[in-house]
C-alpha cells in the first residue's frame, strides 16, 4: 500500500521540511487521517553535491510557474507523475493556489 497519495502539489512522492515544527504538525494531521501509528519526526542530512547530481526543479519563491505546476500536479487524471524531476524543491502552497 503506498502512503504517499497521488494528487500532491509536487507529485506523489516523499516531503521533506526543514521547519521541525511543520514537519510535526504534517505527521500529527497523517496519523490523524490513517487513524493508525504515532506521529515521528525523521531528520536526514543531505550531501549536496549529490542533489546538484540529480534532476532538479527549484522555485525560490511563490509565483506563476510554481502555482501551475502545483496546479498541474494536483489535477493530473493519471497515476503517473506528470513530471521526471528526482527532486522538486519550493515553498508549501497552504491556500495560495486555486484561490
Amino acid at each position: 500500500m503506498h502512503k504517499s497519495k497521488p494528487n500532491k502539489d509536487f507529485g506523489q512522492g516523499f516531503y521533506l521540511s526543514p521547519d521541525f515544527e511543520q514537519a510535526l504538525k504534517m505527521a500529527k494531521i497523517k496519523t490523524e487521517q490513517q487513524q493508525e501509528g504515532t506521529p515521528i519526526v525523521m531528520e536526514f542530512e543531505v550531501d549536496e553535491a549529490e542533489i546538484k547530481e540529480m534532476h532538479t526543479l527549484h522555485f525560490d519563491d511563490y509565483s506563476k510557474q510554481w502555482a501551475e505546476f502545483i496546479l498541474a500536479n494536483r489535477n493530473n487524471p493519471t497515476p503517473l507523475l506528470i513530471h521526471d524531476y528526482d527532486i522538486v524543491i519550493g515553498p508549501i502552497a497552504n491556500d495560495r493556489v486555486g484561490v
